[in-house]
């Protein structure tokens, strides 16, 4: 998806941000290794809306409405403030002289974010626009924390206090005479319905085909990842029933290819078995560019995943898939149901949810860190009567997918659109008339796509850079020990919390003799002058948990430190000299607080 950043300005208050703005906001945030289309600009009465690098296709742009992404079946009055929502994957935007209106879909596959004081309203796909419009960073801990626990920003968490974002299936409703604004989300009934196993899977089938038939879009400017798994194996399975033949890409390790039950050995006997089009793309990046990969990786997703291993080639391969002139990509997400039977309630919301850090053992190191207290939203909490397995899918649908797939969605949506057909509101819709036992363990899904291409295997091993390999190589080492004593670290771990990762990291690098090895040619590497209390420390005197390993702690740390110094530099664009407003203008939002 391309990316959309909105001004609305109260009426009667002093024009401090404009159009001016919002192109070098643009300019800033376009990623470094393409050279992006130009921004749309859209000017209205006391509102200013940017579109960055819109793609051909998936990209609906009017002078009162913006939609980035897929509409499934008919659009209907998508433009029209208070009209229904449509089915699909995508952000809404809306205008009219009374009212904004921001929409998500029903899993928010995408994600809005919004900020909100007394003379302006502003909300974008960017939390890096919207720091770089308010003129200042106030760093919210609570993300800091979220990420070093679980790799990725939780539920509901932001890098900036003021930030706020839309749940799925949400409507942001912004009166602009009354300057208030409401969100309303539609709530999530799962209601199983009485209906033999079969009727449930045909209806299922129904729907998987509705979706896949009603994509509106040229698929010859589409590319479809294919892997050796159920997800996109039933999209070109039912996209071909509907008379479309997607070009499909899997994206592998070379090594990978020679690796039996692999996705890249399994996918190209999907595409070979539906006569389609199959081609490699290769995630493998010369292990000294490593560094530069996690910049770009932390810049382009915003700091919210460390799902790295898909990104070691400095995003090499959506530069080269943006170069073809592709439109954008078709995912497989979905939420058919666990795969795993859950243990309890708590691993259902460290699983799917994110793990906070009380969730480790006490003898944790985390748990000494000092990061910010944390709390998951009650929508997720576990309802009176819910059994363990309508709880976990309600998870799964309500939070792993905005928590965990949005952020790398939305870092795809930097190059490309994104369109993800098994998350329409036909199939979700679907899904919740089930009963417990078929959403098990996918058993719906299951029966609809194993009657497909059943003789095919499915594969075992995903073809994505194994995450040992760039934790223990000596450039990713090397960057985490140098951002382990930077400035911007002091705002995620303290010293005396840096010096137990240090500790930490050493001991468990000492069971490994080339892990040490590296970690101590590393710390000579930067030249950071360790304090003598802290190489003196480094010996084996921590037993951690190896639930979350030093190493994969550390790199999250240093992915926080990374963006909020990132952060520091956005906030500061607009106040250097030609930045089209005068440099004493007080930003909207300072010093407004999280409600």
């Amino acid at each position: 998806m391309a990316d959309f950043i909105l001004i609305c300005r109260r009426p009667g208050r002093q024009r401090s941000l404009d159009t001016d703005d919002l192109a070098r906001v643009a300019e800033r945030l376009a990623p470094s290794n393409i050279d992006a289309r130009p921004t749309r600009l859209v000017e209205g009465r006391d509102l200013s809306i940017a579109v960055l690098n819109p793609s051909p296709e998936g990209v609906r742009v009017r002078d009162d409405a913006v939609c980035l992404g897929g509409i499934f079946g008919d659009p209907g009055q998508w433009w029209r403030v208070g009209s229904e929502p449509p089915d699909g994957t995508y952000v809404l935007l809306r205008h009219s002289d009374l009212c904004v209106e921001l929409l998500t879909d029903i899993t928010a596959s995408r994600t809005i974010w919004y900020a909100f004081d007394k003379d302006a309203f502003l909300a974008s796909t960017s939390q890096r626009a919207l720091v770089a419009l308010m003129g200042d960073l106030q760093v919210d801990e609570r993300a800091t924390a979220w990420l070093v626990s679980s790799g990725t920003l939780g539920p509901e968490a932001s890098w900036d206090t003021r930030i706020h974002k839309l749940p799925g299936d949400s409507r942001l409703s912004l009166d602009r005479e009354r300057w208030h604004v409401a969100v309303e989300t539609q709530p999530a009934v799962y209601a199983p319905v009485a209906r033999p196993r079969d009727a449930h899977v045909a209806l299922l089938k129904e729907a998987i085909l509705w979706s896949c038939s009603n994509l509106n879009l040229d698929v010859s400017q589409w590319l479809l990842p294919l892997s050796g798994g159920r997800d996109s194996r039933a999209l070109l399975a039912f996209m071909v029933k509907s008379g479309l033949r997607p070009t499909c890409v899997t994206w592998t390790t070379r090594a990978s290819r020679h690796r039996p039950f692999s996705d890249a050995v399994i996918a190209p006997l999907v595409a070979r078995h539906f006569g389609v089009e199959h081609e490699f793309a290769y995630l493998d990046a010369p292990g000294d560019e490593l560094p530069v990969a996690l910049d770009r990786f932390v810049a382009v997703g915003e700091g919210r995943s460390d799902a790295f291993a898909g990104y070691t080639d400095e995003c090499a391969v959506w530069r080269d898939v943006f170069d073809k002139g592709v439109s954008g990509i078709i995912r497989g997400d979905e939420s058919f149901g666990d795969t795993q039977l859950p243990a309890s309630p708590e691993d259902v919301l460290s699983g799917w949810a994110g793990s906070m850090v009380g969730d480790y053992p006490a003898a944790h190191m985390i748990r000494r860190l000092g990061l910010a207290e944390q709390a998951r939203p009650e929508r997720l909490l576990q309802r009176p009567g819910e059994g363990l397995e309508a709880f976990g899918y309600r998870v799964t649908e309500q939070g792993y997918i905005s928590t965990f797939l949005s952020p790398l969605n939305d870092l795809k949506g930097h190059y490309m659109e994104v369109a993800n057909p098994l998350l329409s509101r036909r199939i979700v819709s679907a899904v919740r008339t089930l009963p417990d036992h078929l959403r098990m363990y996918a058993r719906a899904f299951a029966g609809v796509i194993d009657g497909e291409v059943r003789h095919i295997p499915y594969a075992r091993f995903e073809s994505t850079t194994p995450k040992q390999d760039y934790l223990e190589h000596h450039a990713i080492l090397e960057t985490i020990v140098r951002e382990l004593f930077s400035r911007s670290m002091e705002r995620v771990l303290g010293e005396e919390a840096v010096v137990r990762v240090l500790v930490a990291m050493a001991a468990s690098a000492l069971s490994r003799p080339t892990g040490h090895e590296r970690l101590v040619a590393a710390m000579k590497a930067v030249r950071t002058g360790l304090p003598r209390r802290v190489a003196e420390r480094l010996s084996p005197r921590f037993s951690g948990v190896d639930s979350l390993s030093p190493s994969l702690l550390a790199l999250r740390a240093t992915m926080a430190s990374k963006m909020i110094a990132l952060l520091e530099e956005d906030a500061a664009l607009l106040r250097r000299p030609g930045a089209g407003r005068s440099e004493a203008s007080r930003p909207p939002l300072r010093g407004s607080t999280r409600r």
